[in-house]
């Protein structure tokens, strides 16, 4: 009655048959050891398990496994509570001739602890303590592990009670430990495939790094190897490019130095040729005298021979056209009967033989005849005047210029800021001078203006000076135009000077070209026009991209209007001009220079005292107006002959409120029109730029 007995016998039967040597035979299924049994059932539902239940002992010992499944019931009961009190459960050893249940210890210790421990505890829990109902146990755990299955082993638990068979117990318990054997092998096959194959991926890709960083190293040393020998490229190319521009910089030297002097050479041969010529057109033209008067030194100008002779000619022509008249005259007494008692007594007084009729006409044909030989001897007086004139003009301008040039303190010719060459002077103002010069860099001739301040003016006025200058810098710098010239480079030559480097125009100006034709063709005129408003158009329209402002020039003159070697005009000199701080052109701004500028040239506005006034292009206008008046009519339409203080002093500016149009010369009806809008009284009804640009006569409709 002792189960622990009853449980010992078969334990010990089954140590037994572990040493005895079987012969093989074939492995009875669990259907065979059932024979009719009612878990016949069972099997037939459960196709999976009943296949997978095949018992691979050599004997048919249904007691020794109904032994070893009691023990292994009983110890995985005890393992529940070894678990409770964590102690480890007793190692059970398979049968040595039961392959199945040998795989599903093996996998069992696999199995973590864990694990087995709750398994254990389950099969405890589910275990019975008797042979009596065995597959009630194997019922419980299917119904745990599937439902399914559970459903089929609790119908074959109803049909096994029946029965009441051992046999049927140790069939079911081996059904179920089969079926857990099978998925734990797959689970671990499975998963010890899926590590092999990371542990492959990983050992592959341990491969590719290390393959990854040799290749690395060696592309590492292969660019060492690269930039050594491209650095060593590059240093000798540097070093030869360093040699090719010493050598270089040494024949431009040379070069330079070569120009120079030939340069130097050229214009002092130029310099010594021209005084030479004023020295012998001096007695020809005339000269300059000076004579001292007491402290003070007077300049006098002293006629040459060429005008000594045109006026002994004049007189001579004079003394042959009152030849002429007075026997005109004779011959008109003697025609007149009314003198004709005077006639008589003339005649009888001196003796002269009364004329007959053919002798009348004889003498008056003469008479006309020598007149129309005055009258061309007198247009060749007047043109050789005019010629002479010319002539002593330039004379007077270059002995004027050889003066002040001699008295110029860069009178050697010095080369300035290590490019610039002066040739001659051209002109020279208050307090600046305009050289000729020559640019060694840029290959070109060039016009060097330089500002000389007094060494003994106080430093405000020093200061006031150079931000004039500077001012005119700025938006001088910032103009591009065809029409304008152009600057080119500042550069300070000592504290007291500095010099701006502007475009050379080889030809005249406007006032020059005036005063020698005193008046143009109405269609020169108007090309010259048009080339100033041009110019004009483009300084009082700001820039596109806003890097200069609309531009007031304030000093327009035909002085300002210069001509480059075609004869174009260009607009220069922007000492007095101003910047227009608005995006409309036509904006006003407040006049803040009375008094600068050309009188003869400025609007009425710009000589109102005792109020604010404002300004804008209109003032340009203005001056556009009288350059064109000047052209066409050889005379200024207000002031004509007085002297700046003069036209200040009577107020002319301030009463010029209608311009007279002489009749002569005939000019057309659209350019009296554009001078009288030019020369609006009222700034308010005067046009803009980009109004008189788009004037009928500036821009004529139709073809």
């Amino acid at each position: 009655n002792n189960p622990k007995q009853e449980q010992q016998q078969p334990g010990s039967a089954g140590s037994s048959n572990k040493r005895k040597s079987v012969p093989k035979r074939k492995v009875s299924s669990i259907q065979d050891n059932l024979g009719q049994s009612p878990i016949k059932s069972i099997t037939s539902s459960t196709p999976a398990a009943t296949t997978n239940a095949t018992v691979r002992s050599p004997r048919n010992t249904s007691n020794n496994q109904n032994h070893f499944l009691s023990e292994h019931s009983r110890d995985r009961s005890n393992s529940n509570h070894a678990g409770i009190s964590n102690k480890k459960p007793r190692v059970l050893l398979p049968p040595a001739n039961n392959k199945r249940i040998q795989d599903f210890f093996s996998a069992s210790k696999k199995k973590p602890f864990q694990q087995q421990q709750t398994k254990s505890t389950t099969i405890g829990n589910n275990a019975p303590t008797s042979r009596s109902n065995p597959l009630g146990q194997s019922s419980n755990n299917q119904s745990a592990s599937s439902g399914s299955l559970s459903t089929n082993l609790s119908a074959g638990e109803s049909l096994a009670k029946k029965s009441n068979g051992s046999n049927t117990s140790t069939a079911s318990t081996t059904v179920r430990a089969s079926a857990t054997t099978s998925a734990s092998s797959a689970a671990l096959l499975a998963a010890k495939a899926a590590a092999e194959e990371w542990q492959a991926k990983c050992v592959k890709l341990q491969q590719k790094l290390q393959d990854k960083d040799e290749q690395l190293k060696a592309v590492t040393g292969n660019k060492t190897i690269l930039h050594t020998a491209l650095q060593q490229a590059l240093t000798k190319t540097r070093k030869e490019l360093q040699t090719l521009q010493e050598t270089t910089d040494a024949k431009t030297q040379k070069v330079n130095f070569v120009l120079e002097e030939h340069l130097r050479w050229k214009f002092e041969k130029q310099a010594k040729e021209l005084r030479a010529t004023l020295s012998a057109d001096g007695n020809r033209l005339g000269r300059i005298v000076s004579t001292r008067a007491g402290m003070r030194v007077i300049d006098t100008w002293e006629e040459g021979f060429a005008s000594r002779d045109w006026q002994a000619r004049k007189e001579e022509w004079k003394s042959k056209h009152r030849a002429l008249l007075e026997k005109q005259e004779r011959l008109k007494n003697q025609l007149n009967p009314q003198n004709a008692d005077a006639n008589e007594s003339t005649t009888m007084a001196t003796n002269t033989p009364a004329l007959s009729t053919l002798e009348i006409h004889e003498a008056h044909e003469s008479i006309q005849m020598h007149m129309e030989a005055l009258l061309r001897e007198e247009k060749e007086l007047l043109a050789e005047e005019q010629t002479l004139n010319d002539e002593k003009g330039a004379h007077i301008r270059a002995l004027k210029r050889v003066a002040s040039e001699d008295s110029s303190r860069f009178k050697s010719r010095p080369k300035l800021h290590d490019r610039y060459v002066l040739d001659h002077l051209l002109g020279k103002g208050g307090f600046s001078e305009v050289w000729k010069g020559y640019d060694l860099k840029e290959l070109r001739e060039v016009a060097v203006k330089i500002h000389q301040l007094d060494p003994r003016w106080p430093d405000s006025k020093k200061e006031n000076y150079t931000k004039h200058v500077s001012r005119e810098y700025e938006i001088h710098r910032n103009v591009r135009h065809s029409r304008i010239v152009s600057l080119f480079d500042v550069f300070e030559i000592d504290n007291d000077s500095f010099a701006t480097v502007l475009e050379c125009c080889k030809g005249t100006d406007l006032d020059t070209l005036l005063k020698r034709k005193k008046r143009l063709p109405e269609r020169q005129a108007r090309a010259i026009l048009l080339q100033i408003l041009t110019g004009m158009q483009y300084l009082s329209q700001p820039s596109a991209n806003s890097s200069r402002q609309g531009i007031i020039h304030y000093d327009l003159k035909p002085g300002n209007i210069l001509f480059d070697e075609c004869g174009d005009a260009k607009i220069t000199d922007f000492g007095l001009s101003k910047i227009v701080d608005a995006p409309d052109p036509a904006e006003s701004m407040e006049l803040t220079s009375q008094g600068a500028g050309t009188y003869w040239y400025l609007p009425p506005e710009c000589f109102v005292t005792g109020e604010q006034v404002r300004i804008s292009n209109k003032v340009d206008v203005w001056s556009i107006g009288v350059i064109f008046y000047q052209m066409l009519y050889g005379q200024r339409p207000f002031g004509e002959g007085k002297t700046q203080d003069k036209l200040l002093a009577d107020h002319t500016m301030l009463n010029a409120q209608e311009v007279h149009l002489p009749e002569k010369p005939v000019i057309s009806k659209a350019g009296k029109e554009f001078i009288q809008q030019c020369l609006t009284y009222d700034q308010a009804f005067r046009p803009t730029i980009a109004q008189l640009c788009e004037n009928q006569y500036v821009l004529p409709k139709g073809p």
